[in-house]
C-alpha cells in the first residue's frame, strides 16, 4: 500500500508539473512578443519617460543601430530596451523590422584620463549636487550607450557628454564629460543590417487590461490542471484502499442466546 501511494504521489506531481510547464510556456510565448526596430537617422533619442520633453532624453542612439520594442507605451512611444537599459523611443523615429540583427547595439567602451578622476553625474551638468561618484584616473572598459549635449565642462571645449555605466563597487549609470574620455572602442561604424519592415507591430495586447493573466486567472488555471491529476490519484488508490479495508475488518462474534434454564453441576451432589 505504501509503495502504491508513493508511486501515485510521484505520478500526480509529475503530471501537474508537466501541465503547468506547458501552460506557462504558452503564456510566455504569448506575452513576450518583441521586435527589433532600426534607427535610420540622426537625432533619435532614448527616453526615460514616454513624454517628448528634453529632460526625459537620456542620450542619442547611434544611427543605423537598433532598439528592441517590447510594448506600446502610449500613442506616441514604444517601451523598448537598449543593451541592458529599459526606456522608451518615439514611434515615428524608429522602423520595426521582422528579423534579429547580428549586432543590434554598438557595445563600445571608453577610458577616462583626468588625473584627479572624472565625475559621473545624474545629468549632463557638472553641478556638485548632481554628482554620483568619481571615476579613477585611467579607468577603462566603461560602457558607452550614447551621447547628448549638455553644459560645457571646460570653457570653450566640447559640450558633449557620454551616458555610460561605470562598474565600481556597484554599477553606476550616469553622464561623464567627453572632454576627458578617449579610446572609444570598438569604433562605432555604420550597421548595414536590414529586414522586412513591420508597419504595425503587435504585442499581443500585453499592456491592455485583458492582455495579461491576473492572479485569479492563474489560480483557476492551476486548479483546472490539478483536478484531473487528483482524479487519477483517487482511482489508483481506491481499489487497494477498499481491499485493505475489507481484509482488516474483524469478524463480529455472534452471541449465543440462552433460554431460561439452569445448568446442573454434578459436583453439587457430592
Amino acid at each position: 500500500m505504501k509503495k502504491l501511494f508513493l508511486f501515485a504521489l510521484i505520478l500526480i506531481l509529475s503530471l501537474t508539473s508537466f501541465s503547468l510547464s506547458s501552460v506557462t510556456a504558452k503564456i510566455s510565448i504569448a506575452s513576450n512578443q518583441s521586435y527589433y526596430a532600426k534607427v535610420q537617422q540622426e537625432g533619435v533619442y532614448f527616453y526615460s519617460l514616454p513624454y517628448d520633453e528634453s529632460e526625459n532624453r537620456l542620450f542619442e542612439i547611434p544611427a543605423t543601430y537598433f532598439v528592441l520594442l517590447t510594448a506600446n507605451a502610449n500613442d506616441y512611444f514604444y517601451s523598448a530596451t537598449y543593451q541592458d537599459l529599459e526606456g522608451y523611443v518615439k514611434k515615428n523615429e524608429v522602423v520595426a523590422m521582422e528579423g534579429t540583427p547580428i549586432k543590434p547595439f554598438p557595445n563600445s567602451y571608453f577610458r577616462v584620463y583626468a588625473t584627479d578622476g572624472l565625475g559621473i553625474y545624474l545629468y549632463p551638468n557638472s553641478i556638485n549636487e548632481y554628482k554620483i561618484d568619481t571615476i579613477p584616473y585611467l579607468t577603462e572598459n566603461i560602457t558607452y550607450y550614447g551621447q547628448i549635449q549638455g553644459e560645457e565642462f571646460v570653457p570653450d571645449k566640447s559640450n558633449i557628454w557620454y551616458y555610460c555605466k561605470y562598474n565600481g563597487e556597484k554599477s553606476i549609470y550616469g553622464y561623464v564629460s567627453s572632454v576627458f574620455c578617449d579610446q572609444l572602442l570598438p569604433k562605432i561604424e555604420t550597421n548595414y543590417e536590414s529586414f522586412p519592415i513591420i508597419t504595425t507591430p503587435s504585442f499581443s495586447n500585453k499592456n491592455s487590461p485583458n492582455g495579461g493573466l491576473s492572479k485569479v486567472a492563474m489560480t483557476f488555471i492551476i486548479i483546472g490542471v490539478s483536478l484531473p491529476c487528483l482524479v487519477v490519484f483517487y482511482l489508483l488508490i481506491k481499489p487497494s484502499w477498499m481491499k485493505d479495508k475489507v481484509l482488516n475488518e474483524k469478524p463480529k462474534l455472534k452471541r449465543k442466546r440462552h433460554g431460561d434454564y439452569f445448568e446442573f453441576d454434578e459436583n453439587d451432589l457430592n
